[in-house]
């Protein structure tokens, strides 16, 4: 039964100047995350780490987020696609055009319980 507890991480070990806590913003990955209530801990990556949720950087700079599969057409492709049901459209690019627009790779998400604190945090009230 041990063998099935993953020991605890201190929270020091989670921290880095790397990881970055970001506000889910838009319903494009709902039910899964949920616009401006959720929030994900991104890891910044240049290129594929294998199928996920990644942070994608448009042309405008704005960061979207994306489910993103590897295709198995020989060429190492990739499909971005959103899990709400709402929005059809799949996007294919090669692995050159993924790296020109990939920003982080989601590691946890973070579903809130009480936005009243996060609100008295950010207003300096805690």
């Amino acid at each position: 039964m041990n063998e099935l507890i993953f020991a605890p991480i201190p929270a020091e070990n989670v921290r880095s100047d790397k990881l970055r806590v970001h506000l889910v913003d838009g319903d494009g990955m709902e039910p899964t995350l949920m616009n401006k209530r959720d929030y994900v801990l991104l890891a910044p990556v240049s290129q594929f780490v294998g199928d996920g949720v990644y942070a994608i950087v448009d042309a405008l700079g704005v960061i979207d987020l994306f489910r993103v599969q590897c295709i198995f057409d020989g060429k190492g492709s990739v499909m971005l696609f959103r899990d709400n049901k709402r929005y059809q459209t799949k996007h294919v690019l090669s692995v050159q055009e993924f790296e020109e627009v990939v920003a982080g790779y989601v590691v946890a998400d973070i579903k809130v319980k009480d936005h009243r604190f996060l609100r008295m945090a950010r207003e300096g009230q805690l």
